[in-house]
């Protein structure tokens, strides 16, 4: 899915309609991409519409993901990096005080990272609440990759987040695409509550981005059906 989003990205934006309607995200439903913030001409607003996130297309910036982003907060221009970042995706908290991104550090695996802005008086603050994912789900894979990490939701105001920590989709590790979901504390990065997958799909049903409403249920709900070629067991003659 994410290739395939990669392709559009770089078609022109006058392409899209200035109404059209916006695609879900990856792994949030209500996440909005660097490419249609750049394909509006009123960017993406916070709920209280005091500050603003733009984004314009610069093939001078990077030729895959050729944006440059932008926050307008009470007449200032604060410039923001993650134009730049590999399937990046973006939504404001309910409380306008805060906005996440989830981005790639590599490709259509990953490593996916979420990043938090607090947005203030005194500028913009960014900081990456769980650099390692590892800490709070370990994926069992042969190439010892560290899980992705992805924004789902705010909580009821931007204390709070909902993440998922995901297994890399890729054949080398056990339960491939599979996740679990945190709610963590921002102030302290404290986990508050954790869902297994199935647990998640009926609590957020209607925030998950595609890729975490496709992952795989039968990993869960048939033992060992998604067991990698390198744990399987050798066949017996």
């Amino acid at each position: 899915m994410r290739k395939l989003i990669a392709l559009v990205f770089v078609l022109p934006t006058a392409l899209f309609a200035v109404n059209a309607p916006r695609s879900p995200g990856d792994f949030s439903s209500l996440a909005t991409s660097v490419a249609e913030i750049a394909s509006s001409p009123h960017g993406l607003s916070s709920p209280d519409g005091r500050s603003v996130l733009h984004a314009v297309e610069d093939d001078g910036v990077d030729p895959s993901f050729p944006y440059r982003a932008w926050l307008t907060h009470n007449g200032r221009r604060y410039a923001l990096g993650f134009g730049t970042y590999v399937d990046a995706e973006v939504a404001w908290s309910t409380d306008s005080s805060a906005f996440f991104v989830t981005y790639s550090d590599g490709g259509a695996i990953g490593t996916d990272h979420v990043l938090v802005y607090r947005v203030d008086d005194i500028g913009v603050h960014q900081r990456e609440p769980v650099p390692n994912g590892a800490r709070l789900f370990k994926p069992n894979c042969v190439t010892g990759d560290r899980p992705n990490v992805a924004a789902i939701q705010w909580g009821k105001d931007s204390s709070t987040l909902i993440i998922a920590v995901e297994v890399p989709p890729q054949s080398g590790c056990s339960n491939m695409g599979t996740f679990k979901a945190f709610e963590i504390s921002l102030a302290d990065d404290r986990v508050l509550k954790e869902y297994g997958q199935l647990a998640a799909k009926r609590v957020f049903r209607k925030t998950l981005g595609v890729e975490l409403q496709g992952a795989d249920d039968d990993c869960f709900k048939i033992p060992n059906s998604c067991a990698p070629y390198w744990a399987q067991s050798p066949a017996k003659n």
